[in-house]
């Protein structure tokens, strides 16, 4: 009898992540079907022409759902760059309705994954390999305030950021604090590409380019004033 109920404890514990990822499992075959494995390869690539033709074959819900989930994937993959589903999404829809989209996908994104690194542990299938690379960064987190390192990691363009929050959950930033640094740090730069789809597709290419610049501009505002920004966070 204590057998089963230390068995069942277990198992309880696990449900919600369980259930999450089943529900996962279901909205990407809801969203995408069959095509999911054609469509990787084009995400990894950064391949926004094709990833546009593929996001104006579907009807107007299930697109905006794809763009969520893929902002979401996105993160999960750790190595899929974001930047060319921002801009896809800002091609096909108003820059807000793409903004809203792309961020609510990579918030959501990044809080699941922290959770199930956090409370699965070594269990979890995302214990992966640091490497050196992880491991420096690790270092950078437990060394400065690891809000501010989370911010300054989501606010740098064009680079694959999907490790964050797995360095994250190893350190002890809390679930809040780890929403507050995501959401802080990721906004700017999502709202910056998605605008910038929006203007190339009318064909604005000098405000698509500031919309870019503008993301540069706040990274090196915030490196600027780091000393007074890590003290805000210590």
């Amino acid at each position: 009898m204590r057998i089963i109920k230390k068995l069942w404890s277990k198992v309880r514990r696990r449900l919600p992540a369980l259930g999450v990822l089943l529900l996962t499992v279901v909205l990407i075959w809801l969203a995408f079907g069959k095509s999911f494995r054609s469509l990787l390869p084009l995400i990894r690539e950064g391949d926004g022409d094709a990833i546009v033709t593929y996001l104006s074959g579907e009807d107007a819900v299930m697109g905006m759902v794809s763009v969520a989930l893929l902002s979401a994937l996105q993160v999960a993959s750790i190595v899929m760059p974001g930047l060319a589903i921002h801009i896809a999404a800002g091609v096909l829809y108003n820059w807000w309705k793409a903004f809203l989209l792309c961020y609510g996908g990579f918030v959501g994104g990044n809080m699941a994954v922290f959770w199930f690194v956090r409370h699965l542990g070594k269990r979890s299938p995302y214990n992966i390999s640091l490497g050196t690379v992880g491991t420096k960064v690790l270092d950078l987190l437990s060394s400065a305030p690891p809000m501010f390192v989370v911010i300054v990691a989501f606010m740098i363009p064009g680079v694959p950021n999907g490790i964050v929050p797995y360095l994250a959950a190893k350190t002890g930033l809390s679930q809040k604090q780890y929403f507050v640094s995501t959401a802080v740090g990721s906004w700017l730069q999502i709202l910056a590409s998605c605008i910038a789809g929006d203007f190339l597709i009318r064909g604005n290419i000098m405000f698509g380019v500031i919309a870019i610049f503008i993301k540069w501009a706040a990274l090196a505002a915030v490196l600027w004033k780091r000393e007074w920004l890590m003290e805000l966070f210590m």
